[in-house]
């Protein structure tokens, strides 16, 4: 946690920064008392809308947790200022945002307020939540806060300048809609034209501001109708009435209105919305600093991993990443557990990949386009995908020879010698039986014999491990687990049942992160138990059980959640459950994973 940024009437905004991503992220903690147990369950509902939705003029939602009994909300950090800061600041110079500059900001909400209205609105639209960022990126703050807020506390809950810019409907207790957000659309714009609150007095823009005529006058009035009926039914709509009207006036410098340039480009698809004027003689900049060296293609790539490429398969991996990395931007978001993160470039993406913190069914959204899918069905990225499988499968392999090798060196003659005597007596055991008596009554003291084995260690194992995919959650069990390393973990049921408990984000007070363990730090557990409890298991198989796999739902805390065998009789199966449940695991950041471990047992 870095220091307060800022305090406002709604709590205290702090600066963090993700220790997975490095990313700076700001953590907004609710003042005391402000939202009862109501009002908790209604802001956790409409965060979780914010954090589904994705465009580059919105401020990402991340989650929502609590700490000290207060909820926080987690939120990209903007470096930046919020446009009723900018309006001050030139209003206090005796300056004015030009038109062609309030109408780029204003156009820069209606974008994202349509990706929002999609499936929410945003309920308290107001010039402190709209920021312009270091970069000229205009984005809106506050999605799913102020809704929450409005519908649970009311508009009082605001100070009297952002009270203003709310409609009179919502101030008068109905709940805010589509409609409403237009309206402060319109307060928006009154403000950035005018550098006067509405709650000032109305003054026509024509009247306050040297660019402003008449038609920008009834578009404003039309967005500020008492009557939710008469404004514009859509922000595309009020984008589209105000766009014809900017052609006509003088050029202006947008580095004037904001001290750097706003991007124009407002949806990635290369349409600027603002008309252009004609071409001014272009400024000389400084030369832009060269880039730092990104790693090269073979650092991410080491040879092992071409070699073992399937045959008649030659894949360019540095020009599929020369390719991916060509204007390259932050444009992608990741969907891990339940939660956005992001956004990345192009090459952290691939890095990510590579390293196995990016698994092949974790959605990846495209924040120009709005496309999201599963990692695996984006072509530019299947090959990198395809590259980690092979990574994981030497790394199994060779972990195995590993433990292959270090068994020999340990077990030497003497070992041998007692695995012949220990077979030998089997031999016996076996053959006495075959004369007195029946074929069943040799098999179970064969297995009785194999388990007193596997006990001693006179008969090894050792079994591979995976990490699984959290399936999707069914209906059925309502119990609520918390993340953070310190995850439950007391349900002992089945995988399935295990990995259907609902998860909420947790509290922000236990150890953070969403790491989860290695494929080798599952394995290594597991086969430290297999010669031992779960080796004894084979007395109880009824019969050869061949290849056994073992489901494990594992909590933060390391205790397991839930066990389901796949192979042989109902009495082996429970013997397996049992066993694994007194295993314990290292603790991990992630509320839980879920993990397979295979072997044979004969």
């Amino acid at each position: 946690m870095e220091a307060k940024a800022r305090d406002d009437e709604l709590g205290t905004v702090f600066k963090a920064r993700d220790e997975k991503t490095n990313k700076a992220i700001a953590l907004r903690r609710m003042t005391p008392g402000l939202v009862d147990d109501a009002g908790r369950k209604k802001l956790r509902a409409e965060c979780r809308i914010a954090a589904s939705l994705s465009h580059r003029n919105l401020v990402v939602t991340y989650g929502v947790g609590s700490a000290g009994g207060s909820p926080f909300i987690a939120a990209e950090w903007v470096d930046g200022k919020p446009i009723s800061q900018v309006v001050r600041e030139r209003a206090a110079t005796g300056g004015q945002v030009s038109l062609k500059g309030a109408y780029n900001v204003v156009a820069s909400v209606c974008r994202a307020l349509e990706t929002v209205h999609e499936k929410t609105c945003h309920g308290a639209i107001r010039p402190s939540v709209v920021w312009v960022t270091e970069s000229g990126r205009v984005k809106l703050g506050d999605v799913g806060l102020g809704k929450a807020l409005v519908e649970t506390r009311g508009p009082a809950v605001f100070d009297a300048r952002d009270q203003a810019s709310l409609a009179p409907e919502v101030k008068a207790g109905q709940p805010p809609t589509v409609a409403s957000d237009i309206f402060g659309v319109g307060a928006l714009l009154y403000e950035l034209l005018t550098a006067k609150s509405p709650a000032d007095g109305f003054v026509p823009p024509s009247q306050a501001h040297a660019e402003a005529d008449g038609a920008i006058d009834e578009v404003l009035l039309k967005c500020l109708a008492p009557d939710p009926a008469a404004r514009y039914q859509s922000a595309d709509a009020v984008r589209s009435a105000l766009a014809p009207l900017i052609g006509g006036v003088d050029a202006a410098d947008p580095a004037d209105d904001f001290g750097f340039d706003v991007d124009l480009d407002l949806d990635g698809d290369g349409e600027v919305d603002m008309p252009a004027p004609p071409p001014a003689p272009a400024r000389p900049k400084p030369p832009a600093p060269k880039p730092p060296a990104a790693k090269p293609a073979a650092d991410l790539f080491p040879a092992p991993m071409a070699m073992d490429a399937p045959a008649g398969a030659e894949v360019d991996l540095g020009g599929l990443l020369a390719k991916i990395t060509e204007n390259d931007a932050a444009r992608w978001m990741a969907v891990k557990d339940g939660l956005d993160h992001g956004p990345f470039t192009g090459r952290e993406l691939v890095e990510l990949i590579v390293e196995g913190e990016l698994r092949e069914d974790h959605d990846l959204m495209n924040m120009d386009t709005g496309e999201r899918k599963p990692v695996a069905e984006w072509h530019d990225f299947t090959e990198f995908v395809e590259q980690r499988r092979i990574r994981e499968a030497q790394d199994a392999k060779k972990a195995a020879l590993d433990k292959a090798e270090k068994s020999d060196a340990r077990s030497g003659a003497f070992k041998l010698a007692i695995a012949g005597v220990a077979l030998l007596a089997v031999l016996i055991g076996i053959g006495v039986f075959v004369m007195t008596r029946e074929g069943g009554d040799v098999e179970e003291v064969l297995q009785a014999e194999t388990g007193d084995l596997y006990e001693r260690g006179g008969i090894e194992l050792s079994g591979t491990a995976g990490i699984l995919p959290d399936p999707p959650r069914r209906g059925g069990r309502s119990g609520r687990m918390r993340s953070g390393g310190g995850g439950g973990g007391g349900f002992a049921g089945s995988y399935e049942d295990a990995m259907n408990i609902a998860i909420e984000l947790g509290d922000a007070t236990m150890a953070g992160g969403q790491s989860r363990l290695s494929p080798a730090q599952v394995q290594g557990v597991m086969n430290r138990h297999l010669n031992g409890s779960i080796g004894r298991c084979a007395d109880q198989a009824s019969g050869l059980v061949g290849n056994v796999t073992i489901d494990i739902a594992i909590a933060g805390s390391g205790q397991v959640m839930g066990v389901s065998a796949r192979q042989g009789s109902g009495s082996f199966k429970s013997c397996i459950r049992n066993a694994v449940r007194r295993i314990r695991f290292p603790t991990f950041g992630a509320p839980r994973m879920g993990a397979r471990f295979s072997f044979n047992a004969g």
